[in-house]
């Protein structure tokens, strides 16, 4: 789950350390400015690692993404997590269409007071991944924004200065999209007057799984191909490795 901003640029190397080929997925649901910013990132990392190495996919989801907002409008306080489950769910997609079965995005603790970031919300993300032999990792949760810095300066990439609000760790609008609902997370993140409870980022999450498993099995169904057939050859092949 590929942005290009620092996060998830950083999870690309570490990744591009440890395997032969990694899948960048930018996800455009519309609501964003900016867009082709990721790309930027994406060649520096082909320069430094090779452009056979590095695949980067741009995926329109912005009908799955307006169901999203207008099912869960009652909790407005998490338009950012609805977002961010419809990106775990077509990325499930993406992974089953080409045999990829480690799946990883940029969160991290030093932003764990977003909704989508928080520890029990990323377990329950690996759950809902390993229902499709697809392992959830978050290989860069434990880096601290100085040593996030460093790696990256380490392998030759230097993002310059981070834009700081309130709330968020920085980010660089030149390198990555700039969302149009971002100050939702920002305002809402540590709000007393709209806390977020882990019990309730999970009722929530929990409330879209079965919504998120019929995308999956309906995107399938309209292409022709059957799901559980599909499920069942990766689930041998997932056990064996």
């Amino acid at each position: 789950m590929f942005s290009g901003g620092v996060d998830s640029t950083l999870v690309a190397s570490l990744l591009l350390e440890e395997y032969s080929l990694v899948h960048l997925i930018t996800f455009d649901y519309g609501a964003e400015l900016f867009i082709g910013n990721s790309r930027k990132s994406a060649d520096a990392l082909r320069r430094i690692y090779g452009a056979e190495r590095v695949k980067h996919t741009m995926i329109d989801i912005r009908d799955w993404w307006l169901k999203a907002q207008i099912r869960n409008a009652k909790r407005f306080n998490l338009v950012c997590m609805s977002c961010k489950f419809v990106m775990h769910t077509r990325a499930i997609v993406y992974c089953l269409e080409n045999e990829i079965y480690i799946h990883s995005d940029g969160s991290m603790r030093e932003q764990s007071q977003h909704p989508e970031q928080m520890s029990t919300t990323l377990q329950a993300l690996r759950s809902y991944y390993s229902e499709y032999s697809i392992d959830f990792t978050n290989p860069a949760y434990e880096f601290t924004t100085e040593e996030e810095d460093r790696r990256l300066a380490e392998i030759g990439l230097n993002f310059g200065r981070r834009l700081r609000i309130s709330g968020a760790k920085g980010s660089h609008v030149h390198r990555q999209p700039f969302c149009l609902f971002a100050f939702f997370d920002v305002l809402f993140s540590d709000n007393p007057f709209f806390p977020h409870s882990k019990e309730a980022v999970l009722a929530h999450l929990r409330g879209n799984l079965n919504w998120g498993r019929e995308l999956i099995a309906n995107y399938f169904e309209n292409k022709g191909e059957d799901l559980e057939q599909i499920l069942s050859r990766r689930k041998r092949r997932y056990q064996r490795e």
